[in-house]
C-alpha cells in the first residue's frame, strides 16, 4: 500500500493519521493487544509507546516544540547522518525534516508503517549526497520494533555516523545502567569539545549530576533500572557504542524525569554507491522488562560496518 502524505486515508487496521501537537500530523499505531505508539512525520520521531497497562515507557520533554523550528525533544529522535557536533548541524538533519508515509500493513493484529526520507535541496546544502532512508515501525502487544534502511543512491561513496537518541521515562536520581564496566569512555563533562578518555570502573553507572559520556565498544547487552520499577534490558548487535546522557541543572524543569541510553555508531560508516545499511531495533516489554535488540547488516550478508 503506497501512501504519499497525511492527507491520504489509511485503510489498514490499527494504523491511522491523527493531529498531534500544534496540528502536526502523526501516525497512531494500535495493536490488537492494547499497546499504542505515536510517530510524528516531522523528524520520523516516535514520541510515545504505551504498553497495555497504559504506562508510557518513553519521555518527551516539557520544553519540546512542535512548530518545525527545531527537532522534537524526546521520544526516539534520529541522529543521521551525523551524531553530535561536526561538519554539519548537531545530530544531522533527519530529525528536522518531514518524512513521507509510503506503506502500511497489519499482520495478525500487529500494525506497521513505513516512512521515507530522501535527499533534497536542504540536505544537500550541507551534506552533498543522494540517499534514501526507509524507517519501518511495527507495534506488537509487548514490543515496538524499528527498521532503518539507508541506501546510497549517489554515484560516489559516503560515510555517516548515527544513533537512536532514546529518552526513557525514569527517575534520574534512582536510575542506573549495568554492563558498561571495562569500556573505554569519552567523558564530555566538563568540556564537551574536549572529552576525557578513561575506563569505566563501576558495576552500575548512575546519574548523580550532569552525564554526557560515550562508551566505545560497548557490550551487546546493557540493563537500565529506570528507578520507577522497570528493568530495561538493552540488547544490540553490531552497534559498537553506547551513550548515556542527562542534562542535570542545565534542564532543571525535567532532568529528574528521564535518562537517555543510546545505541550509537560513533565511528563513520562507509557506504558505497548502491549499497544499503540496515538497522533493526526491537523494544519488547516482557512483564517489567523492556528489551531492545539492534542489528546491523549490509547487502544481505553477515558483514559488519567497519
Amino acid at each position: 500500500m503506497a501512501l504519499a502524505s497525511a492527507n491520504t486515508e489509511i485503510a489498514t487496521t490499527g494504523v491511522k493519521f491523527a493531529e498531534g501537537e500544534e496540528k502536526l500530523p502523526k501516525i497512531v499505531l494500535t495493536s490488537a493487544g492494547g499497546s499504542e505508539a505515536d510517530i510524528y512525520l516531522f523528524g520520523g520521531c516516535i514520541t510515545s509507546w504505551k504498553v497495555p497497562n497504559g504506562r508510557d515507557l518513553l519521555f518527551v520533554r516539557p520544553d519540546a516544540v512542535f512548530n518545525k523550528k527545531k527537532p522534537i525533544s524526546g521520544g526516539v529522535p534520529h541522529c543521521f547522518p551525523q551524531f553530535g557536533p561536526g561538519a554539519i548541524q548537531q545530530h544531522g538533519f533527519a530529525r528536522n525534516l518531514d518524512w513521507s508515509v509510503i506503506d502500511s500493513e497489519n499482520v495478525q493484529g500487529d500494525p506497521a508503517i513505513t516512512l521515507e526520507l530522501k535527499d533534497g535541496e536542504y540536505s544537500r546544502s550541507m551534506w552533498d549526497f543522494r540517499f534514501q532512508a526507509l524507517y519501518k515501525v511495527t507495534l506488537q502487544t509487548k514490543s515496538l520494533s524499528t527498521e532503518l534502511v539507508i541506501k546510497n543512491t549517489d554515484s560516489k561513496p559516503f560515510s555517516f555516523s548515527t544513533a537512536l537518541h532514546t529518552y526513557f521515562r525514569a527517575s534520574a536520581q534512582g536510575a542506573s545502567v549495568k554492563g558498561l564496566k571495562g569500556c573505554k569512555t569519552l567523558n564530555k563533562d566538563p568540556d564537551p569539545k574536549n572529552p576525557l578518555e578513561g575506563k569505566e570502573e563501576r558495576d552500575g553507572v548512575t546519574f548523580p549530576g550532569f552525564v554526557d559520556c560515550v562508551y566505545l565498544e560497548a557490550p551487546n547487552e546493557l540493563h537500565l533500572d529506570n528507578g520507577l520499577g522497570d528493568i530495561i534490558s538493552i540488547k544490540n548487535t553490531n552497534w559498537t557504542d553506547a551513550v548515556l546522557w542527562n542534562p542535570y541543572l542545565t534542564m532543571e524543569a525535567c532532568y529528574k524525569d528521564f535518562v537517555c541510553v543510546e545505541n550509537a555508531k560513533i565511528g563513520n560508516v562507509q557506504l558505497e554507491p548502491g549499497h544499503t545499511g540496515l538497522l533493526h531495533s526491537i523494544l519488547a516489554s516482557i512483564e517489567e522488562w523492556l528489551i531492545t535488540v539492534i542489528q546491523f547488516c549490509r547487502n544481505n550478508v553477515s558483514s559488519i560496518f567497519l
